[in-house]
């Protein structure tokens, strides 16, 4: 898990209006919370492939747009902890709150690609069941795709 105040987004999260930080112990931990459902916000880090980081960043410009029709059933994605896409995520235990962003490794860095997402309810949940357990079965009533995740094997 990483440290929220280490992450490139905690400024946009932190201006979320549904989220809440209290720092303790003379400022040195930093606990967020999403405030309608009172539920701890966890911040991590996923490093994927090239082909499957771009994958990820088109499937998330397209549904912030609302145009997830047009994308295949399924997305195969590929974790790898040397690779060029890194996501940003903060969600809630709960799964009612993810907020998350792509980045590239470009000129010896991690710049963004696309702007801070943010999902909250039902849609939040199944984003974050997505990247966390690796397979989302589609709801019938909904036109949004199905993720695969796989694990890279290192040899």
């Amino acid at each position: 898990m990483a440290n929220f105040r280490h992450l490139e987004i905690a400024p946009q999260v932190a201006s979320h209006p549904n989220i809440y930080i209290k720092k303790s112990f003379l400022g040195f931990k930093t606990r967020v919370f999403y405030q309608p459902t009172y539920s701890e916000v966890d911040s991590v880090r996923k490093y994927f492939t090239m082909s499957s980081g771009s994958d990820i960043c088109d499937f998330l410009r397209c549904c912030a747009k609302g145009e997830c029709s047009h994308l295949p059933e399924h997305l195969s994605i590929e974790y790898n902890d040397n690779g060029n896409y890194c996501l940003e995520m903060c969600s809630a235990r709960d799964g009612q709150f993810v907020a998350l962003q792509m980045f590239k490794y470009i000129n010896l860095e991690y710049q963004p690609v696309c702007d801070i997402i943010i999902y909250e309810g039902n849609e939040a949940k199944n984003l974050k069941k997505a990247i966390e357990c690796g397979e989302v079965t589609p709801n019938t009533s909904s036109t949004k795709p199905c993720i695969y995740f796989s694990q890279v094997e290192e040899l």
